[in-house]
């Protein structure tokens, strides 16, 4: 048996910090020929050079942006060094490795701060910029309420705006010591807010005369928990009925099954998320019908009564468990009013009760989402008939970039991306589809919002009602909560670490076009190794129960690690949608095929900050390696699992060229961060070689999706590239639900 020998290699990380050890294994006997103290010595000094490089930690932009270039230098150097009298054979090339990888893990996560810093500079710009607005409102002389009041809110609004900063940004203290600082500002607001309200009342205050106490009656209403029970089988004369049969028609027909509920059958609730009354709230909030339109978000309920009923009480009571998740409202002669579920009051007596329903949330690990409601009659305190119903609220549903668009949502970021929305006016006004630009601070609009959809019968057969799920606790986009679209959140904000700072965005939650065994499609998310989605967001896609088993897709070698970065659906006039998915080792045969055709000195990647040539680009021997390991290691053992899990074959993927630096980013614009809208396909210019007047990358898209007729239309997205993104992460989408209802489509 040979003895083995081992050297250690110190990883140390960005900042300096030694995170492990690595033992490299070397064989004794070629240890012994070799001078041991080279190697030693070699070793001892590069990782003590590294780390006194990077010991004092980084306390500023700038810093980290020459981090990162001495970084990239370092990579690019030992790309080249091929002096293997420095590493003794047999093992030179286990060192090699070994420090690559450290190296670029380095670099991802000085990326990965770089992004939080740049971040986290525009929201302490946002703050400052609303800071001054409050000034300059309260220079304005007078002691107007209006003013005080919009003083006041934009200083509260500069202290929302600095909490965004992440605790681990170099902004933390002093965004800490700015928010004190504004929390005196909005309480001397306030104090001049309160005299200003002071002095108008004191203009308008008259006697008020107290009108005369009118005499009570008093009477006791009888819950009826606390009632003797008789047999549960309704006398005739008493109809309790929902829609059970989801024709959305309530009568004799919905008898059968009425206290039995499952996704295929049963009354449904919607959880009433929408705007009708247009005051920034929910509607499920006010417990209010407010107008018409809510009422059409209402699951109605009827309960017809004979004449024998006339001097009795009627009570509606939820199961405990739902109490706390639904409203019950009634229709009488003086509008809706809602209904005590515990049973401690009796409804507005009628002999032909109109009932409705809203849920205040979708099914999730705390509710099943369903309801058993029982009403009762109640007569000289007794009770003399009662029967139940048990209903459930209808699922959140999410879209597939294939489904046919309504509105598409864009952030107008000034001159930044002002060619990158008139591009996207003149692919889309042609089509008719809305186009919503906002001007608040988001940029990333795919990330804060996941627009789905729910469905409810309807006297046309069925109803769409899109849905939103936000990021918790952030305020929604103007465009984003109104009468016809819907708001809501399930979870709460996780502090994670820079590398994973991104996973729970919802660029890492998508949807596949409807497949063999899940017509309604089937829900993947992102895994890093170290954290997926939120798992409280993975648990209530189960709980939904529509669009099968979310799958997990790895995104740990990615920088922001959202799946919409690695894969795409587009539609294709076969009926059949065709998967594209990145291929960094098409990236790299693409730039060769340039290089044989004798275009060396091509550009590529033109007026970024990665621009360089293709002979260039193929002289930097770590980055192609990089890029073939990523095909090998990553790309291709994900077709193997996309193939079984959403049953394609080889002639449904297209492998899109794409190429990747070393911290995960697209080295030229992601074509696969796409957005189909109505046969136009939005895509992100590559941005690649000129030749004989044509983009040699953009021709090759567009043989590739060729065969699906779809139009492409290649968008400036430079501003979204150089803050490593592309066209599908700053953009958002209200898309048209399946035409068939989920009830007749369940997963197989």
């Amino acid at each position: 048996m040979r003895w083995i020998r081992y050297v250690a290699i110190a990883l140390v990380n960005a900042f300096g910090v030694v995170v492990s050890i690595v033992w490299v294994a070397v064989p004794h006997t070629l240890a012994q020929s070799s001078p041991t103290s080279t190697i030693q010595t070699y070793q001892l000094r590069e990782a003590t050079q590294t780390a006194r490089r990077r010991s004092q930690p980084q306390a500023s932009l700038s810093e980290l942006y020459k981090l990162r270039d001495r970084l990239k230098s370092d990579l690019k150097k030992l790309s080249k060094n091929n002096d293997i009298t420095l590493f003794p054979e047999p093992w030179k090339e286990e060192i090699k490795r070994q420090q690559s990888e450290n190296l670029m893990q380095n670099l991802q996560t000085v990326e990965a701060q770089i992004l939080l810093e740049e971040q986290a500079k525009n929201t302490w710009n946002q703050a400052t910029k609303l800071a001054k607005q409050a000034v300059d409102i309260g220079k304005i002389p007078g002691r107007d309420i209006a003013k005080w009041e919009r003083s006041q809110n934009l200083w509260q609004a500069a202290i929302e705006t600095l909490r965004q900063i992440p605790p681990t940004s170099f902004l933390t203290n002093q965004a800490i010591e700015k928010t004190i600082e504004y929390q005196g500002y909005v309480a001397v607001a306030n104090y001049e807010l309160q005299v200003a309200r002071s002095i108008e009342e004191n203009k308008k205050r008259e006697e008020i005369e107290k009108p005369p106490k009118a005499n009570i009656v008093q009477t006791t209403n009888i819950a009826p928990q606390n009632i003797q029970p008789v047999s549960l089988t309704p006398p005739a004369g008493f109809s309790f009925l929902g829609d059970t049969n989801r024709d959305s028609i309530v009568d004799e027909q919905d008898e059968l099954g009425r206290e039995q509920w499952s996704l295929s059958n049963g009354a449904l609730i919607l959880f009433n998320n929408n705007d009708d009354d247009r005051k920034g709230i929910a509607d499920w909030q006010d417990r209010k019908v407010n107008g018409d339109r809510d009422i059409q978000d209402l699951a109605p309920i009827s309960l017809k009564l004979s004449e024998k009923f006339a001097n009795s009480q009627i009570f509606i009571t939820a199961d405990s468990a739902a109490i706390p998740h639904i409203n019950v409202f009634q229709k009488t002669a003086d509008g809706w009013q809602i209904v005590n579920i515990s049973g401690q009051e009796p409804l507005v007596f009628d002999r032909d009760i109109i009932l409705g329903v809203e849920a205040k949330q979708f099914r999730d690990r705390n509710w099943n989402g369903t309801v058993i409601l029982k009403a009762t009659a109640v007569k000289n305190g007794k009770e003399i008939a009662s029967d139940k119903i048990k209903m459930g609220v209808s699922p959140w549903i999410l879209s597939p970039n294939t489904a046919p668009v309504k509105e598409i949502h864009v952030s107008d970021r000034g001159v930044a991306n002002s060619e990158f929305i008139s591009q996207i006016k003149q692919a889309i006004e042609p089509t008719g589809v809305k186009i919503e630009i906002s001007n608040d601070d988001k940029v990333w609009l795919q990330e804060s919002q996941e627009i789905g959809y729910a469905q409810f019968p309807d006297k046309s057969g069925i109803r769409q009602i899109n849905v939103s799920l936000k990021q918790p606790n952030e305020k929604n986009p103007k465009p984003l909560l109104k009468r016809d679209l819907g708001s809501f959140e399930i979870s709460q904000p996780r502090t994670l670490d820079n590398l994973n700072q991104w996973v729970d965005s919802y660029g890492n939650l998508e949807v596949t076009p409807p497949l063999p065994k899940y017509p309604m499609g089937r829900v993947y998310y992102g895994n890093s190794g170290t954290a997926t989605l939120n798992p409280e967001v993975v648990d209530f896609i189960k709980n939904q129960g529509i669009q099968g088993l979310p799958i997990d897709i790895d995104t740990s070698w990615l920088l922001i690690r959202n799946v919409d970065e690695i894969i795409s659906f587009i539609p294709n006039n076969s009926g059949q949608p065709l998967l594209m998915i990145v291929s960094p080792a098409a990236g790299v045969k693409m730039l060769q095929e340039l290089a044989a055709k004798g275009y060396n000195n091509a550009i590529i990647n033109r007026d970024l900050s990665t621009q360089t040539t293709v002979e260039t680009a193929l002289k930097n021997k770590s980055l192609i390696q990089h890029n073939l390991y990523l095909q090998a290691e990553k790309i291709n053992p994900l077709l193997e699992k996309l193939k079984t899990e959403f049953q394609l074959t080889n002639d449904r993927i297209i492998q899109v060229p794409a190429m990747f630096g070393y911290s995960g980013y697209a080295w030229w614009p992601n074509m696969v961060n796409s957005v189909a809208v109505n046969g136009q396909l939005l895509v992100s210019n590559p941005r690649g070689a000129i030749i004989e007047g044509e983009d040699y990358t953009q021709g090759k898209f567009r043989q590739l999706v060729a065969p699906t007729g779809i139009n492409v239309n290649f968008l400036d997205d430079k501003y979204y590239q150089e803050l490593k993104g592309n066209t599908h992460s700053a953009t958002n989408t209200v898309r048209q639900g399946e035409v068939n209802p989920f009830w007749k489509n369940l997963p197989k």
